[in-house]
């Protein structure tokens, strides 16, 4: 008889301290939770509000630079006084350069972001000084203009501003892929928590059936289901929002990348045209090298001679479009305008060599000189295929950001329901058992 008193005793005990054992494990499990939508939900705001357009940023600051390198060769190729729409377009790069600059600096870039944006910033000035003096001398008559361009060129856009905005886009591509990492990594701590919380509700009902002998407990049923329902709606949030970022990766960022280099390439690749003329034989053609190793990168290289083949850029786009019909069509058509360059280039050397300077000169810079129209259709067309994938990875992200959007606070009620399902399912069970 004491055993049994002593038993009937110690139950409302147990009762609840498992009461307060469930309690515990399905708020922890929901706090778990709900800070890892959080985390998760502040990544994917960072993606689509800082790194992503500090990225775009960075990249727009490198297009422009190297663009008006190329159109300020090719405007002192006129004698100095360069087309209207030339002169335009050198402008605009250093205004574009110098916005953009500023805007990133504005944004609050701290660190080594910060050191890379202050050499652009700096040197910016000094290349654009030595430009409109190369500018001056050359319109003056005087040969030592190429020689301004050239330094302004090689020792100023190319030896330090070029390179630091390089390093500039790689230590924030660095970050968009963290930001993007840590956004759609999948909540493991929660998810077992969740599940150690399932498990405990079940083995509760079983307890509770067993040492009263009901069937079931309807608080702690209720508990259950909605750890359930927490389990499958944190998996099902996250798996959607790591799904579109995923796209927002490999069909936007990952070939707007690929694209953007190819226009760098290709830019570049004007810029050394140009130059080639401007110097008019005082480089040893090593701006001609250049534009080859360049073209090389661009177009790619058979293998040859124990060398490795090189895939080039533009058939890289293709292959990272190749599931984006519309993407695919531009790089198709850079491709294409990409063969008609090669050729026209072909005889701009052709001419150079052969003495017929002002007519290598007109097919470089005259708007409808062979060299400069199939430069312009491929930079063009590179431009559209970018902005496209730039639209198609925002709109990714935003899909990404919006299947968290809710998530923490319906997890957060959830884990509460729980909580007060559990303390009420146990207090009835307990009012039950003391009850004479």
């Amino acid at each position: 008889m004491r055993r049994l008193v002593r038993a009937g005793a110690t139950t409302p005990g147990l009762m609840l301290v498992t009461g307060v054992v469930l309690v515990l494990i399905s708020l922890l499990a929901g706090l778990f939770a709900v800070l890892a939508v959080g985390d998760r939900a502040d990544a994917a705001k960072a993606v689509a509000t800082g790194s992503e357009p500090l990225g775009v940023k960075t990249q727009e600051i490198y297009r422009a630079l190297a663009d008006a390198d190329a159109t300020a060769a090719a405007g002192l190729l006129e004698g100095g006084v360069e087309s209207a729409d030339v002169r335009e377009r050198y402008q605009r790069a250093i205004q574009t350069a110098s916005s953009t600059l500023i805007s990133a600096t504005a944004a609050g870039a701290t660190g080594k972001v910060a050191e890379q944006l202050a050499v652009i910033g700096v040197q910016l000035p000094e290349y654009a000084r030595l430009v409109e003096r190369a500018r001056a001398e050359t319109r003056q008559g005087n040969t030592v203009g190429a020689a301004y361009l050239r330094s302004a060129s090689k020792n100023v856009m190319r030896g330090k501003i070029l390179p630091a905005a390089t390093t500039l886009h790689d230590m924030v591509e660095k970050r968009l892929a963290g930001d993007h990492r840590d956004a759609t990594s999948t909540p493991w701590v929660p998810l077992s928590l969740l599940l150690v919380s399932l498990a405990a509700f079940a083995a509760a009902l079983w307890f509770f059936a067993l040492r009263t002998h009901r069937r079931i407990n309807i608080g702690l049923l209720i508990a259950g289901l909605a750890t359930l329902v927490s389990i499958g709606w944190l998996w099902a949030g996250t798996d959607s929002s790591r799904t579109d970022l995923d796209r927002s990766r490999s069909g936007g960022w990952g070939p707007v990348e690929t694209l953007a280099q190819a226009r760098f390439l290709t830019l570049q690749a004007h810029g050394d045209e140009s130059l080639t003329l401007v110097m008019r034989g005082s480089d040893n053609e090593q701006y001609e090298n250049d534009f080859n190793e360049v073209w090389g990168k661009l177009v790619g290289v058979p293998a040859e001679g124990g060398k490795p083949a090189v895939t080039g850029m533009l058939t890289r786009a293709e292959q990272v479009t190749g599931s984006d019909a519309s993407t695919l069509a531009k790089v198709k058509a850079a491709q294409a305008a990409a063969a008609d360059w090669k050729k026209a280039h072909g005889d701009v050397v052709l001419l150079y060599r052969n003495g017929e300077f002002e007519k290598a000169v007109a097919q470089v810079t005259k708007a409808d000189g062979a060299s400069r129209v199939a430069f312009t259709k491929i930079d063009e067309a590179l431009a559209a295929a970018v902005d496209k994938d730039q639209k198609d990875f925002e709109r990714s992200v935003a899909a990404g950001r919006d299947a968290l959007t809710g998530l923490d606070v319906g997890l957060g009620v959830l884990a509460l329901i729980a909580a007060a399902a559990t303390v009420d399912g146990v207090r009835r069970e307990v009012g039950r058992y003391n009850r004479p």
